[in-house]
């Protein structure tokens, strides 16, 4: 499901984000000293999700609730100067963060709203002296993994609560329905 919300999010960029010369998951395509990988085309998006906590509220229902941390790197190249190339790498962070700002992607309900951490700006010494300005957005959102158990299949017709189970593993009472 990870992969599936990282393509739609590097959809949503290829669609908001019109002149990017690359797109693509990050995969250590740059470091703070310059493109590592290949050749860097820019102005180019990244994405990458950075850690996957469980979440607060978990479903109780065989999925498991990742409070994903995600990136999007926003690299520029701008031959007029580094205060230009600045510009160019934070407008496009601006507009991928309000692209990003409560976005689920198209995929909910397994995806929650984005909540946005903030866009920092990368700069290092040693991308400057290579020509380009890195900008990041960072957000957080909640992602569901794994299969609903009950999904497809019967609803229970009782259901029965143990108030004290280690101790008492035969006092069960059934609940009855709410309207």
């Amino acid at each position: 499901m990870l992969g599936q919300v990282q393509d739609a999010i590097l959809e949503a960029a290829k669609a908001g984000l019109p002149g990017l010369a690359q797109v693509e998951p990050y995969a250590g395509q740059f470091g703070a000293d310059g493109p590592t990988q290949g050749r860097v085309t820019a102005p180019a998006f990244f994405v990458a999700a950075l850690d996957a906590p469980l979440a607060e509220h978990q479903p109780g229902d065989g999925r498991m609730a990742l409070d994903v941390r995600w990136a999007a790197y926003c690299l520029a190249r701008n031959a007029r100067g580094p205060a230009q190339r600045g510009r160019d790498a934070m407008s496009m962070a601006v507009a991928f963060a309000q692209l990003a700002q409560d976005a689920q992607w198209d995929l909910a309900p397994e995806v929650q709203h984005a909540r946005l951490e903030g866009v920092q700006n990368l700069y290092s010494a040693a991308l400057d002296n290579k020509g380009f300005a890195l900008w990041a957005v960072t957000w957080r959102q909640v992602v569901m993994v794994g299969e609903d158990m009950w999904a497809g299949g019967d609803t229970p017709s009782e259901i029965w609560i143990g108030w004290s189970p280690e101790t008492y593993p035969d006092d069960y009472e059934e609940q009855e329905a709410q309207p």
